[in-house]
């Protein structure tokens, strides 16, 4: 159990600090109000999106130990979960800059991030769970952890279900937001 305080820790951390950002860049842009007006509107999607940035990063953490621990190189899989970890951050945050675009003088460009919001928070909540499926299938193989080793689930199907349904569902979301 030790061995995942840090993890656990990290995990915590990465997703107040999602939260904290997102409220901060509406903040700056908008003051402090709208920011909480924002927030309580999107609370649904927001909490999920926080929630799964914050279990990649824990898993990201575990991971990162566990390969220490064995004096392992980091594989291939993790260079890629860290990578749709990083995409899934921006793709999150991608309707924030509809906040400060207009201060840049870059009013279409915000006029579309704000009209595709709920789309682009739905990439970044699909971003998590892959990255998660990621994590998992990359934990799984190297035996990282013995309850993830021990399910009969091939976490390498579930990621490509998960991948296919995430697609399905954006491009359903920027037809329906069109």
């Amino acid at each position: 159990m030790a061995a995942l305080k840090k993890p656990i820790l990290v995990g915590i951390i990465a997703a107040v600090s999602l939260m904290g950002f997102s409220i901060g860049i509406i903040s700056l842009a908008q003051g402090w109000d709208h920011a909480l007006e924002r927030s309580s509107e999107l609370w649904y999607w927001l909490l999920p999106l926080d929630i799964g940035f914050g279990i990649q990063a824990g898993l990201f953490s575990f991971i990162r130990q566990a390969l220490k621990e064995r004096r392992a190189s980091a594989s291939a899989s993790m260079a890629a979960s860290g990578g749709l970890s990083a995409g899934s951050m921006l793709a999150c945050c991608a309707h924030h800059a509809a906040d400060i675009l207009p201060l840049l003088g870059l009013t279409g460009v915000a006029v579309f991030l704000a009209t595709y919001q709920v789309p682009f928070i739905i990439i970044g909540i699909f971003s998590n769970i892959v990255g998660i499926t990621i994590m998992l299938e990359t934990i799984q193989r190297h035996n990282l952890c013995p309850v993830v080793a021990t399910w009969r689930w091939n976490i390498s199907r579930v990621k490509k279900v998960t991948m296919v349904a995430g697609a399905f569902v954006t491009v359903t979301a920027f037809l329906v937001a069109a």
